[in-house]
């Protein structure tokens, strides 16, 4: 039965990482767009709203979870995987991935790119936390890297979602134009002695296995962007939380980086943002592979940045150094609704409507404009 979407959805090509940039066909596709990460939980309704909002802004492309664990799961739940008799199960249906159908055709209707992550390193929405739990893997979350029972866990889930076949489109999940790319997690880290070696190796062989499945999309990790450099006490720069950046572009099956910014949580001023975009930027042209800071956000506070006026100044010197400095793009976090089945997704960070940041409107036209003149 053709979808209410079917008349108005543009045609779509694949988005490409092609040297330090991104591309679809031979023109240049630069990421400007917000996170959104509960947008495949909710109805077509509040789907359509939000990106309506997300539209108003002037982005191309949304950040979504891909993902959604539900521990003790009851009738009126929604969940994309739930434990039932001891078995970990996947919900096709309405209350379950068709609702991440939905959000695919949606976006596709109107332009937009959807960035999906596997799993969270954070316990938030079923993490990876829970799957050692529901296969009764004792120890941290490292063994969720290294536990057989996991890794299987976690393949079973890649290769449920990306052989779907989407009950709106028609399409394999492999072969939707609207999904710009997969990234393994959320956030992973690996916290622990010889915690870089096991993440990359389990970067390798999970961006091997995503590859089988999927030859049309790129695929990135999803982490923060830590690097390691010289001998410091920064933990954005020494290593501790068990990333490489740098380390994960070498990876020949990871398609592009990415990298987060939060001043408060990071502990830099938010003036050391042009500092980390063209460390990253940096990275990225030494490995020849896009870099995204794919989120990013500074909160309110009364003093610094007392006001919504004050936060858009914020974030137009933000974008302004991504873009002079090269960067493939940028999502703010993040976009919320005021819907009922979507007013409690929030946080100090959220944004509801385009006039607070009217600098993502500026900056998605001059990213427009310069690929409209060929810049790379």
């Amino acid at each position: 039965m053709p979808s209410e979407n079917e008349s108005t959805a543009p045609e779509l090509r694949f988005v490409k990482a092609v040297g330090s940039g991104f591309a679809v066909d031979d023109r240049a596709f630069r990421v400007v767009g917000v996170n959104c990460y509960f947008l495949a939980y909710c109805s077509a309704s509040s789907q359509r709203a939000i990106i309506n909002v997300a539209s108003e802004m002037g982005v191309n492309t949304l950040r979504c979870w891909g993902f959604l664990n539900v521990d003790s799961r009851v009738p009126a739940d929604i969940a994309f995987q739930f434990l039932d008799s001891g078995s970990i199960r996947v919900d096709p249906g309405p209350n379950g991935l068709e609702r991440l159908d939905q959000l695919i055709e949606t976006a596709e209707a109107n332009n937009l790119r959807l960035i999906l992550p596997l799993v969270n390193y954070w316990d938030d929405l079923g993490g990876m936390r829970l799957y050692l739990k529901w296969l009764g893997v004792s120890g941290g979350v490292e063994e969720f890297y290294r536990s057989p029972l996991a890794i299987t866990a976690y393949q079973n889930w890649v290769t449920a979602l990306l052989t779907r076949r989407n009950t709106r489109t028609g399409r394999l999940y492999g072969e939707e134009p609207a999904i710009l790319a997969w990234e393994l997690a959320n956030e992973p880290r690996c916290e622990i002695p010889g915690g870089r070696e096991l993440l990359l190796d389990w970067i390798d062989e999970m961006s091997r296995f995503v590859k089988t499945l999927d030859s049309n999309h790129p695929v990135a990790v999803g982490d923060e962007g830590f690097l390691q450099h010289a001998d410091t006490r920064d933990d954005l720069y020494n290593g501790s939380h068990g990333v490489d950046g740098e380390a994960i572009l070498n990876c020949g099956t990871i398609d592009f980086g990415t990298y987060h910014f939060y001043p408060e949580s990071m502990n830099h001023a938010a003036e050391f943002l042009p500092v980390w975009v063209a460390d990253h930027v940096g990275a990225g042209q030494r490995a020849n592979k896009p870099m995204l800071l794919e989120e990013y956000g500074v909160k309110i506070d009364g003093e610094k940045i007392a006001s919504t006026s004050d936060r858009n100044r914020c974030y137009a010197n933000w974008l302004d150094a991504v873009y002079q400095l090269g960067g493939a793009g940028d999502l703010l976090w993040m976009l919320g609704g005021s819907a009922p089945d979507t007013a409690g997704f929030r946080d100090d960070y959220t944004v509801f409507n385009a006039a607070e940041i009217p600098a993502i409107a500026a900056h998605a036209d001059e990213m427009r404009k310069a690929t409209s003149e060929g810049l790379t």
